[in-house]
């Protein structure tokens, strides 16, 4: 094997191995949002949201602390507002203001933004957390 192939083969694995392990890591983690969303809170105002993410090991919850975390709120007729971006208060711990939908709130997504690359090339690919707890008040 050619000195260049040894090299080319080491980037592809530290390659596979740096977008493995981000994916790996977020594997279990839950969003418990801890100020719920006003039911009646009107279309195009804002709310602002305040979750933690975490997963569950030996009985303790580790916090999660990511970049590119986001909430998005759908209403009505498949109405939806653009994914607001979270700011990390602390690890684990976010907080965004987003756009209430037409409609109202009718469904809440936390995820992660991330991106899947394949031969036709690479696009936006988000991860969707799973919400436990009180959404809604």
């Amino acid at each position: 094997m050619s000195r260049l192939t040894s090299v080319l083969a080491l980037v592809v694995v530290a390659t596979a191995f740096a977008f493995a392990t981000p994916a790996a890591a977020k594997e279990g983690v839950v969003a418990r949002v801890l100020t719920p969303i006003p039911r009646g809170a009107k279309p195009a105002s804002k709310v602002s949201v305040v979750w933690t993410l975490y997963r569950v090991e030996d009985g303790k919850r580790i916090p999660f602390g990511a970049g590119g975390v986001f909430i998005r709120l759908f209403g009505a007729d498949g109405a939806r507002t653009p994914r607001a971006y979270a700011s990390e208060l602390e690890q684990g711990r976010y907080r965004a203001r987003a756009r209430v939908p037409r409609g109202g709130v009718q469904k809440v997504v936390i995820g992660l933004m991330g991106t899947a690359c394949d031969s036709a090339g690479c696009r936006p690919s988000p991860a969707l957390f799973r919400i436990v707890g009180k959404l809604f008040r």
